[in-house]
């Protein structure tokens, strides 16, 4: 399949610089943009594409087929006023299902950031709304995506109380980075809860374009409301990180430290007195047998 697929883009792929120092490679409905002559990139890019393409059919029954650019920018001033609003902490953004743009520092995460933007994409192009919890979730479970960091945060945010709601997720991209973090792992963790509790198979049944609401499609198809499912998925949380509930006892314990200390040092003076006794006691001759015959 790989040998066939590179024998393929040797005869179809066009690559041509479009301007000083860019580098672009077409095939099919796909173009890759890259503001920098690097040719392994896009190759790579492009057959990440073709990857995706095949799973988003087995998976969810869905098709990407359709005009397709993806710009990739080492230099993110070659944005210009192609993008506006865009949050400072964001590595990239799709629009409207035909473009892709990806401009993050780690460029070791370009192709990862690629993947969970062409999930965006697809959901573009086959016209499926789904709240933007799922969609950040999904988009992130396709790319293999797991972040320590947000899985502390999501640990802490449980243990505090502080957990978002799914439903003001959707306000997403105007949250600060902070925030983001925390909702983009519990976007992440929902949507993994929702996989394991009623399976992968479900997933072309919720990702539709008919007339239901995603409302009204997940309670069809599963039998509890969204707000239901919030409910067990927050009851998973507590369950699963309670060592971080614990992990708040020792700030509490801080505050009290010298009355431990002074009762440490107590307990030692009175078990001191005890052995002192017990030595003298042994030293003297008993009164009478310690046993009966």
């Amino acid at each position: 399949m790989r040998q066939s697929f590179h024998k393929g883009i040797a005869l179809i792929l066009l690559a041509s610089f479009v301007s000083a120092g860019n580098l672009q490679l077409k095939s099919g409905s796909i173009s890759l943009i890259s503001d920098r002559g690097d040719s392994t990139l896009l190759n790579q890019a492009m057959h990440l594409v073709y990857q995706e393409r095949s799973s988003y059919s087995l998976k969810y029954g869905l098709s990407l087929d359709e005009e397709l650019e993806v710009y990739f920018y080492y230099d993110k001033d070659a944005l210009g006023p192609r993008l506006h609003a865009v949050p400072y902490w964001s590595g990239g953004i799709a629009r409207a299902g035909s473009e892709i743009h990806i401009y993050g520092r780690n460029k070791r995460q370009w192709l990862a950031t690629l993947r969970h933007e062409l999930f965006h994409v697809l959901l573009g192009q086959n016209d499926v709304h789904v709240p933007v919890w799922l969609n950040e979730g999904l988009a992130q479970w396709q790319a293999g995506q797991m972040d320590w960091g947000g899985f502390i945060e999501l640990g802490t945010a449980t243990a505090r109380g502080r957990l978002i709601p799914l439903v003001d997720m959707d306000v997403i991209l105007s949250f600060n980075h902070k925030r983001a973090s925390l909702a983009y792992g519990q976007a992440l963790d929902a949507t993994r809860f929702l996989i394991n509790r009623h399976g992968e198979s479900i997933l072309p049944y919720l990702l539709r374009a008919e007339g239901l609401s995603f409302k009204e499609r997940y309670k069809a198809e599963t039998g509890e409301s969204l707000i239901d499912f919030e409910i067990a998925w927050r009851q998973d949380l507590e369950s699963r990180f309670w060592f971080f509930k614990v992990s708040q006892i020792p700030a509490i314990l801080w505050a009290f430290s010298p009355l431990l200390i002074v009762l440490a040092w107590f307990l030692k003076r009175q078990r001191g007195k005890r052995k002192i006794q017990e030595w003298e006691l042994e030293d003297e001759p008993p009164d009478e047998p310690e046993y009966f015959a």
